[in-house]
């Protein structure tokens, strides 16, 4: 019976993989047709997937002399990639301005909105994007659908923080510029317009950086918002122009089927964004040092994001250069804990800068020091659900998030007042150090399947 099962699987690839490159691409077809290593064992009697495979491919033709060289996609510009987190903190320029004319009250619930929805917004609208970018269809008329739709949610809940709190048109407005730029600077990432981000945000920043060093000044207050304003509205139109729709094919399936294929990515943000707001949303007015704990997160997430990509790259040489199964897992495995070191030394690297100054400035707390940590820890969960949606695995990436982000909310709002002062900071760095095992658990196995390389 065992022989006959193999026999059949043999029949079966050779009519659709007559001449397999070597036995980890065998694998990869097992794999991408569902035979895991326990279906490897309980109906063909081998250890796993790879030694299934093995045997598989003894007994397949052999591939022609030109077929072993790999084929990678193009990799993303690493400058372009690690300009994306410095620059999607540059409106924090203004954010002091903001302060100075909404009062703190407004301005916090105005910004945990706005990000908040940015951050969800903006998942779903790059991933709605790119799946039509690879079926060869036109994203534009998507974008721009998502940037005008997504204002317009803006818009209902600013005037809904509006009428029941502080704030008034400016706090609609407030919540505007910063949704406005979020999605505007998400569409010419998309576009490859980091340079566009940059020369428009730049009359924003330099009147934020003036009001700063002018000791807040109040006659700065006006020009610095009116800059910010015009900064947001510039990148909107920049955006409007790149999105300049092309013509879809004939045939070409809805845009539904990109929207629906978003949401599992657009949850995950969501999880994301309530894990992090949740806990750095109470700090926004607190000690400074507590305030800005989340800035070598911040400007690291660019790097994060690239290591990301690289660590791809990677295991498709690995991939090409293996041997055997059993090397290809043991080198890949290795290479993610590599990269996994990396980005927490990069977070790391700008934590030590930061707790270096507040420290010489006589500013830094031991809450502050701890909050700075956890959000060291957070970049390295943020490569590894990087790695994990990259794979497709969302449901896994899924269940782990919102299980999480579950326990930090029960923990804050149950045990926070056990832990006090700012009982919230432990809590975060708890949770943020399992999201970060539970991660690389996740991955330990999935990074070994050579079907996601393939």
């Amino acid at each position: 019976m065992t022989g006959d099962a193999t026999d059949g699987l043999v029949r079966s690839l050779a009519e659709t993989l007559p001449a397999p490159i070597d036995e980890l691409h065998v694998a990869a077809i097992l794999e991408s047709r569902g035979v895991t290593d326990e279906a490897a064992r309980e109906h063909y009697r081998h250890d796993d997937v790879f030694a299934l495979a093995r045997t598989v491919f003894q007994r397949l033709p052999g591939p022609p002399a030109d077929t072993r060289a790999p084929v990678a996609g193009p990799r993303p510009s690493r400058w372009r990639t690690l300009a994306h987190g410095p620059l999607y903190i540059l409106p924090s320029a203004v954010y002091p301005a903001v302060f100075a004319e909404l009062g703190p009250v407004a301005m916090v619930r105005g910004l945990v909105f706005a990000t908040a929805l940015g951050w969800v917004w903006g998942m779903g609208m790059s991933l709605a994007a790119h799946r039509l970018l690879g079926e060869g269809r036109a994203a534009g008329r998507l974008l721009r659908r998502f940037v005008a739709a997504g204002l317009g949610v803006a818009l209902a809940g600013a005037v809904a923080l509006a009428l029941t709190g502080p704030g008034g048109p400016l706090l609609v407005a407030f919540v505007l510029a910063q949704l406005g730029f979020q999605l505007a600077c998400g569409v010419l990432i998309f576009d490859r317009g980091e340079v566009r981000v940059f020369v428009v945000m730049l009359p924003a920043f330099a009147a934020g950086v003036l009001h700063v060093v002018s000791g807040y000044a109040p006659a700065m207050v006006g020009v610095t918002l009116a800059m910010g304003a015009s900064s947001s509205v510039l990148a909107l139109a920049a955006a409007w122009r790149a999105t300049t729709p092309a013509a879809e094919p004939p045939g070409a399936p809805p845009v539904r089927t990109a929207v629906v294929a978003a949401l599992p990515g657009a949850w995950y943000a969501a999880m994301s964004a309530l894990f992090l707001l949740s806990t750095d949303a109470r700090f926004v007015t607190a000690r400074f040092d507590l305030a800005i704990a989340v800035a070598p997160l911040a400007c690291a997430m660019g790097a994060v994001e690239w290591r990301s990509h690289h660590f791809d790259a990677r295991a498709r040489e690995l991939l090409h250069r293996a041997r055997d199964a059993a090397e290809f897992l043991r080198e890949v495995r290795r290479t993610l804990v590599r990269e996994l070191t990396l980005c927490l030394l990069v977070v790391g690297g700008f934590a030590l800068v930061l707790l270096a100054v507040l420290a010489a400035s006589g500013v830094l707390t031991s809450r502050g020091a701890l909050l700075i940590d956890a959000h060291v820890v957070l970049g390295g969960a943020y490569f590894l659900g990087f790695l994990l949606a990259n794979y497709g695995r969302y449901r896994l990436l899924l269940g782990i998030a919102t299980g999480v982000t579950a326990a930090q909310l029960l923990g804050a709002g149950l045990a926070a007042a056990r832990f006090a002062p700012h009982g919230e900071v432990p809590i975060f760095l708890a949770c943020s150090g399992i999201l970060l095992a539970l991660l690389l658990t996740a991955l330990r196995d999935t990074v070994g399947r050579v079907h996601h390389y393939r």
